[in-house]
């Protein structure tokens, strides 16, 4: 295997090593409870970490590999797999999207090498096709029902799934291998909500198209399995939907990419949270809660954005701002310069309020266009705020207690995440092979 890797990393096609590369054992980087992690997987990982942090040393790398094994499979085992996907009534499904994830990992580090090894076949990616007749109307009918009928829902049903099996919309022959098919159920199963919705729309252009990128896709799986064996790119698969579900289950901790976004977990805890942790944690985070509490501001009021350009030039150029507020404004207060005296932070403010107590102290605004359809005459806003007086947010109010709950939350996820590690850590059998651990590339 190393000598497949070495030749495809050299640029070459290793065409000729596929069935010797398929033979050899594949070398192990560490044994997890008694399960390999192939060195296969952590030189294609390290390849991909390498392009965003050069200076990552290999040992790190597989020790990272190690803990998302651990903990992706206590994720599963703790929470479920449709919980870590999300669900899929909108993404791709669990199965789908590791797929996925694979063949354009596969392509990303061995995607020159395909591509070289594709050209010297007869027709390229064409000579592997076998195009079937369009899916006339009838057939569409027979799958997705009588068009111009509301749907509710893009999803097919047992019978209708069993129609869509027998819709051939192409086939292909891989190297070496007997002809295979692409049935209308096979795109189906493959899809999003969108994609299932243009299915539903029979937009046969995006049938066949999903059914070519199939096609590309098993050639991608192919490829790989003769130059690598079938149980490196397995583990590779492994390997990502580990790093997938440790991502999932991060976030669902409060941790990484999107750790603000919705989290039953963090949920449950914030619900515990008593009001004397909500008042300790604002006693010592009082700095958070810093609110304004007014505002003393003065604003011009205009016809259209040409006379808003024209007044803010003017007020670029040095020019007073009461002065042109009394010169040019249609709001009541023109006569006193604009002048709104102190506007309170009360209840909901409405869209002048908000707009100042947005606004940087000394400062004037771009002009602003009143909030209203694109075909009113909606007048223009210019303001200045001359002075802020900020304190704190009540201490028993609600939106205290909901960021001082959720913080709070945050932190005894973090808690049990640490304690679930290293009791995962102390109790897991973890054997890295003398080869990899001095290895630093």
């Amino acid at each position: 295997m190393r000598a497949a890797i070495a030749c495809a990393m050299a640029g070459a096609l290793c065409l000729s090593a596929h069935t010797s590369a398929a033979a050899l054992a594949p070398a192990v980087a560490a044994r997890i409870d008694g399960a390999p992690l192939l060195s296969f997987s952590v030189d294609a990982m390290m390849q991909l970490e390498r392009g965003r942090a050069p200076a990552t040393p290999r040992r790190v790398l597989l020790d990272q590999l190690v803990e998302n094994r651990l903990l992706a499979d206590a994720a599963r085992q703790r929470v479920g797999a449709a919980a870590l996907s999300g669900g899929a009534r909108v993404g791709f499904a669990r199965e789908v999207a590791f797929d996925d994830q694979l063949v354009a990992t596969l392509r990303t580090l061995y995607g020159a090498q395909m591509e070289q090894a594709l050209r010297q076949l007869p027709g390229g990616m064409e000579g592997l096709l076998r195009i079937g007749p369009r899916p006339d109307e009838d057939t569409l009918s027979a799958v997705f029902g009588k068009p111009g009928v509301l749907l509710l829902d893009a999803t097919l049903s047992a019978a209708q799934l069993a129609r869509a099996r027998s819709v051939l919309l192409l086939r292909y022959t891989l190297p070496g291998e007997l002809e295979r098919t692409v049935t209308l159920a096979d795109v189906y199963r493959r899809q999003n909500v969108q994609g299932r919705m243009a299915l539903f729309a029979r937009e046969v252009d995006f049938m066949l198209h999903q059914a070519r990128l199939q096609v590309a896709a098993q050639y991608v799986l192919d490829w790989s399995r003769r130059s690598f064996g079938a149980e490196a790119v397995a583990d590779l698969r492994r390997v990502l939907s580990d790093q997938a579900d440790t991502q999932a289950f991060l976030r669902m901790h409060g941790i990484g990419e999107d750790a603000h976004g919705d989290s039953a977990l963090l949920d449950q805890l914030a619900a515990k949270v008593s009001a004397a942790q909500v008042d300790d944690y604002y006693l010592r985070h009082r700095s958070q809660f810093k609110r304004i509490v007014r505002v003393r501001a003065r604003h011009i009021r205009l016809r259209d954005e040409g006379a808003a350009r024209s007044v803010a030039a003017a007020l670029a150029d040095g020019a007073d701002f009461a002065a042109l507020a009394r010169q040019h404004s249609l709001a009541p207060d023109a006569a006193q310069g604009g002048a709104l005296g102190w506007v309170r932070h009360e209840g909901t403010p409405g869209w002048l309020a908000q707009l100042l107590f947005a606004q940087p102290q000394g400062v004037v605004s771009a002009p602003v266009r009143t909030p209203g359809g694109p075909d009113l005459e909606a007048p223009w806003e210019i303001v200045l705020v001359e002075q802020r007086d900020e304190g704190y947010q009540e201490r028993g109010s609600e939106s205290v207690r909901y960021v001082a709950s959720r913080a709070l939350a945050r932190e005894m996820a973090f808690a049990q995440l640490q304690s679930l590690r290293q009791q995962l850590r102390s109790t897991a059998r973890i054997e890295i092979m003398a080869a990899q651990s001095g290895a630093a590339s």
